[in-house]
């Protein structure tokens, strides 16, 4: 195979993944990376095409734009990586920076160099930025879940060898001349390497895209979009979790509601209202004990899975002090607190007692209102209830 029909198989895959990936981005809410990995592989696209036009072997300045585009390329795409990875953007004056100094560098190694201080330039740098891109890949891939890990680390793979053999390439030119970058069976093999790489570079960044998507769906479903605890799905699905393992372990629910929270809507606003919803969701979540849930039930009111349901009431009193603790900063000036009622269910270990234990602890929170507010109140057993829940009312003393 040609060079020149290896570059344009090149020019037009990477165009295409660009463009794909830049649509997705366009079309998602949760755009990380995406951004950055089409406009890499869009310039990395124009790169080669801008070479295909101007001649692989050109020693003149003009070449310096198709090269100048492939350091852009790599700088999008570690932006890209970055960002994806949960990581900073390396920002749009570093990238412009690094950019422009390169082009100051290729100008003079032309000037000196012709053709060979070009490429040598061109081929070390675009070597190092692959091998950076693959420890971006590494790294990135262990701080993620590990249906993510193996196209990250096939990414990173795959960047390793094209950055190793572009590197060597870099080091060869001022010692072996031009010609055997472009023909020749060194070149043959690489210019081959560069479109196997470019066919797994596209499905390889469509495959994380994809997992990425596929798990904020699933995320989405079983969590809160405002306060990010468990939704009352989620909550469900815990639950089932729970009492599908062989002995369960007996459980409570607490109903727990922001104690007038339709005068901070009110009087503060609704952005005010959220941020009091996200730090109460927040304390609940720090004076948990392992294994304990928390889930946003609807509007200003959380219901809480208390595992092993002694202690239940002291863990909600706990609950309530801390909530009351707790100042939220206005936007104006100042801070505002809040107070929430509990209501705490009977202890259960059966899942079909899960939907009475819910009312039981509604029940109790009506009534905790009704007495004033700002208070835990649990539910009453009935003269049948077992022993257990007695035990959990007789814990108030």
């Amino acid at each position: 195979m040609d060079p020149a029909t290896v570059v344009t198989l090149l020019a037009f895959n990477l165009i295409g993944i660009g463009s794909v990936l830049l649509l997705i981005g366009r079309h998602t809410t949760d755009a990380a990376g995406l951004q950055g990995f089409g406009t890499g592989a869009l310039a990395f696209g124009a790169g080669y095409l801008l070479r295909l036009v101007l001649g692989f072997s050109s020693g003149d300045l003009r070449g310096v734009g198709a090269d100048v585009c492939m350091v852009y390329a790599t700088l999008c795409f570690a932006t890209g990586l970055r960002q994806f990875s949960g990581g900073a953007p390396l920002g749009r004056r570093r990238v412009l920076t690094v950019t422009g100094g390169y082009v100051l560098l290729a100008v003079s190694a032309t000037l000196l160099w012709q053709g060979v201080g070009r490429h040598a330039l061109l081929n070390l740098f675009l070597g190092a930025a692959y091998l950076l891109l693959a420890y971006l890949a590494v790294v990135g891939a262990r701080r993620e879940k590990p249906a993510l890990r193996l196209p990250m680390r096939v990414l990173a793979g795959t960047l390793v060898l094209i950055g190793l053999a572009t590197v060597a390439r870099g080091v060869l030119v001022p010692w072996v001349g031009l010609a055997p970058l472009f023909t020749g069976p060194a070149a043959q093999a690489y210019y081959t390497y560069s479109v196997v790489f470019s066919t797994v570079l596209g499905p390889s960044l469509l495959w994380m895209v994809f997992l990425r998507l596929s798990g904020r769906l699933q995320e989405l479903a079983t969590h809160d979009a405002l306060t990010g605890v468990l939704n009352r799905n989620g909550l469900q699905e815990a639950m089932r979790r729970h009492f599908g393992g062989r002995p369960a372990a007996p459980v409570a629910l607490m109903a727990v509601d922001v104690d007038h929270f339709k005068r901070i809507n009110d009087g503060h606003g609704h952005g005010v209202g959220d941020m009091v919803l996200r730090g109460v969701a927040q304390a609940l979540q720090a004076g948990l004990r392992g294994g304990d849930t928390v889930a946003r039930w609807g509007g200003e009111e959380f219901m809480v899975c208390c595992h092993g349901a002694d202690g239940a009431l002291a863990l909600a009193e706990r609950l309530r002090q801390g909530i009351e603790a707790v100042r939220h900063p206005l936007p104006g000036g100042g801070s505002l607190g809040c107070t929430v009622s509990i209501g705490v269910s009977l202890p259960f270990d059966r899942a079909t007692d899960w939907e009475s234990a819910a009312r039981g602890a509604d029940q109790a929170l009506y009534e905790a209102k009704r007495l004033g507010r700002n208070r835990v109140q649990a539910a009453q057993p009935p003269q049948h209830q077992p022993a257990a829940a007695a035990r959990l009312v007789e814990e108030r003393g």
